[in-house]
């Protein structure tokens, strides 16, 4: 049986793997599937919810009698009580007894049903933390999936950059060749290509760790081999604006940390339930089975009626008087089981418990469901809070970005005429090294943070989406 479960572990890793080669490039819903179905936070989650499964299932089995079987043997040495004839003995001999009992719960204040509908909250309750669990796993691999395309753009960005400088390498050093232009010149701008491979270098860096991020979200060991999905990216310049108090409200509806915050308050509403039912009598009805078997007891196999030899009184004028007695003729053995039938006993009872006085237990577990109500309410408006805080800020922050990108991407492209301009002037000897330096350096910079405002606009948008209901697609 255990080589058969290895063999078959051993399939399923093989499967798995070339599944997971075969799978080339990866979309952000592809990523998403993937890691809420391998995530070890949301299979937790998961399991938690079975263990909230079997206790709502024995919640209602809890209504049920029970029944119990008990048996027991002993050797008893030295005197003892036989009880067939109910008088000391001392000898050496073996005994027991054996019990079955049952008992059903008729009235307790409501417990069992009250506890059979928080049982159920409670499953509801771990429910909404495995669609919780999902949501935040699926935010995370937005989140690293962004970044990889961010640093995508940054590294072709450089690429591009590079490329113009190497460029202008050759033009330089054919015009040092004519004259036309100092050696200095041609020092300062391969320096520069040095330190625009640096940048480059560093931003294929950043790039390798955010697959690294990604790929560990996935719980993929490695990220060689690992490619996503490069879509194209819309226009994010036309005008969106998300009202605040609608996405609120829309999103106190479907997200599951609002929806298990509710759950719990009427959770702990049961609980105080429960905890106010141990003040009711306990009312119950059982059946208890009974039976005794001894060494020393005898089987009566027959009984005659004989006149006794010996007179057992007088009458008043002096003759005796003689009676009958019964004589029992006993079995030489009496076995096991013949003494458990002809010793049984059934009893069938009702059972009323008042509680009157337990220590204040009682008063200290309502108390604490008081307690625990007021938590949970508290809890609830705490959720509410941070989500319209969340939807607030990422509100103001996708403005925000969508008006620095506004703002940055006319920066860019004013930048590019600068720097185009300043290139030719450049290489007819109009300005210098300096000049050239600075003005593809500033338009550098304004292509860096045109990327970043955009991917920081797409983020907060697509958490504003989130909130909404909506789900995450590039």
């Amino acid at each position: 049986m255990k080589l058969h479960q290895i063999i078959l572990a051993l399939v399923i890793t093989i499967v798995s793997f070339h599944s997971l080669k075969a799978q080339e490039v990866w979309s952000l819903r592809d990523c998403i599937n993937y890691a809420i179905d391998n995530n070890l936070t949301v299979k937790r989650q998961e399991l938690s919810a079975e263990i909230a499964e079997k206790n709502y299932t024995q919640s209602k089995i809890n209504l049920l009698p029970n029944l119990n079987a008990r048996g027991e043997h002993y050797y008893n040495a030295g005197k003892a009580i036989n009880y067939e004839t109910y008088q000391y003995v001392n000898e050496n001999f073996q005994g027991g007894s054996v019990y079955l009992t049952s008992e059903v719960n008729l009235f307790n204040g409501l417990q069992n049903y009250n506890n059979i509908k928080k049982s159920k909250l409670d499953l509801m309750v771990q429910l909404e933390n495995v669609e919780k669990a999902k949501n935040d796993i699926t935010l995370n691999i937005t989140t690293a999936y962004l970044q990889i395309l961010l640093n995508k753009e940054l590294v072709d960005n450089a690429k591009e950059q590079l490329e113009v400088t190497l460029e202008q390498i050759e033009k330089t050093k054919r015009l040092v060749e004519i004259g036309n232009a100092a050696k200095g010149d041609l020092l300062q701008i391969q320096a520069q290509a040095a330190v625009e491979r640096a940048d480059l270098t560093n931003k294929k860096n950043n790039l390798k760790i955010a697959y690294l991020d990604l790929t560990q979200l996935l719980n993929i060991e490695s990220s060689d081999g690992f490619e996503i999905e490069f879509p194209v990216i819309p226009d994010i310049t036309s005008e969106e604006n998300y009202n605040v108090a609608e996405v609120y409200n829309n999103a106190l509806e479907i997200l599951p940390e609002i929806k298990g915050a509710r759950l719990q308050v009427e959770s702990s509403k049961k609980n105080l339930a429960i905890s106010k039912g141990q003040l009711s009598p306990t009312l119950s009805a059982g059946y208890q089975y009974g039976s005794r078997y001894n060494e020393l007891n005898n089987k009566i196999e027959d009984a005659t009626i004989i006149l006794s030899e010996s007179p057992t009184g007088v009458t008043g004028s002096g003759e005796n008087i003689f009676n009958y007695m019964t004589r029992n003729i006993y079995a030489s053995d009496y076995p096991y089981i013949d003494q458990i039938n002809d010793n049984a006993n059934h009893m069938l009872y009702v059972s009323l418990r008042i509680p009157i006085f337990n220590r204040w237990q009682t008063k200290t577990s309502i108390d604490q469901a008081k307690i625990n109500l007021a938590d949970s309410k508290l809890n609830l408006d705490l959720q509410k809070q941070n989500v319209y805080k969340n939807i607030q800020q990422a509100q103001a922050q996708a403005s925000a970005a969508q008006e620095r990108y506004k703002a940055n991407l006319e920066s860019a492209q004013s930048m590019a005429e600068a720097f185009r301009y300043t290139e030719q002037k450049y290489e007819v000897g109009m300005v210098d090294i300096i000049e050239y330096k600075s003005a593809k350096n500033e338009y550098n910079i304004a292509l860096s943070n045109v990327s970043q405002a955009k991917y920081e606009f797409i983020f907060r948008k697509k958490i504003l989406e989130f909130y909404k209901g909506e789900q995450i697609e590039l």
